[in-house]
């Protein structure tokens, strides 16, 4: 990997940390859903040359944009409203869990050891979290973003049972569906969308701008490009960073103060996803490591 592949590889992650941070911005001013679906909004216009991609596909692909598209991001940004960044990141991570365990539920993938360890050492770190918010914290809103979690993985699920979808055409499918469906639901139980347009200062357009281009889109190419030239296994790790990143982040730019409740936290739930993740690796590595018996 040369420098400007490392360099996307750290900079997806990094794109993807600083999209809670400037969450922040943005839904001090929009109501929540409604800025959403704004994001996505922008997303379909830049995606829908994409769309033709996923003829045929369209049905599936909308299932996962109602699941993935609407109640996973129409609860992230609530959630996201009552929590800190360094929080609602590290256990929105719940979502490898989940996957792990809907997965093994309803598609019958086998459930190893490695996955239940690494999950026992994620609830371990979330559990830091929950038990110790930050002041400026409801402990309800680390709840929805659970909820949210769990949103995202059953959409992981619907795309493991569905088959391969072009990433892009799936994006653009996913806008489509989600923006229309959060724009009724921000109408039925927000208030405040006009005037939010008319008031909304220069950082919150900014806010809008960054989830929807960057974190919505470029992002995104950046990572399957990345996919589609590595493998897999060098590549996931650097997901990884997104959490320490969203930290940083909120350090700076928000300076919010982080706990060493959630510096402990993060780093045991971290650790826990990457045991989920690369375990079966580590082991089936370990285990050629081993000196062969020597032969009588």
């Amino acid at each position: 990997m040369n420098t400007l592949w490392f360099l996307a590889a750290i900079g997806v992650p990094c794109i993807w940390g600083i999209q809670g941070v400037m969450l922040k911005f943005g839904i001090g001013e929009f109501p929540p859903i409604f800025m959403v679906s704004l994001r996505f909004l922008l997303m379909f216009i830049i995606l829908s040359p994409f769309l033709m991609r996923m003829k045929g596909y369209f049905s599936k692909a909308a299932v996962i944009g109602l699941t993935q598209g609407v109640m996973h991001f129409a609860l992230l940004y609530i959630g996201f409203k009552y929590s800190d960044v360094t929080s609602g990141m590290i256990v929105y991570q719940t979502n490898a869990i989940f996957t792990l365990f809907l997965g093994s539920i309803i598609l019958g993938e086998t459930l190893t050891k490695h996955g239940l360890a690494g999950t026992l050492v994620c609830i371990l770190g979330v559990s830091f979290i929950l038990g110790m918010p930050q002041e400026n914290t409801n402990i309800y809103g680390l709840l929805i973003i659970t909820a949210s979690a769990l949103m995202f993985a059953v959409g992981n699920v619907c795309v493991r049972k569905f088959g391969q979808f072009d990433p892009v055409g799936l994006n653009a499918t996913v806008a489509l569906t989600a923006f229309p469906a959060l724009l009724a639901l921000s109408f039925m139980t927000e208030q405040g969308q006009i005037s939010s347009l008319y008031n909304a200062s220069l950082e919150a357009w900014g806010a809008l701008l960054y989830t929807a281009i960057f974190g919505g889109v470029l992002a995104f190419i950046l990572w399957y490009k990345l996919l589609a030239k590595f493998s897999v296994d060098k590549i996931t790790p650097f997901s990884l960073l997104m959490p320490f990143f969203a930290m940083l982040g909120s350090i700076v730019i928000l300076d919010e103060k982080v706990t060493i409740a959630n510096w402990i936290g993060a780093i045991i739930t971290v650790a826990g996803i990457a045991i989920i993740q690369f375990g079966h690796n580590l082991l089936k590595n370990n285990q050629f490591s081993k000196p062969a018996a020597i032969s009588k």
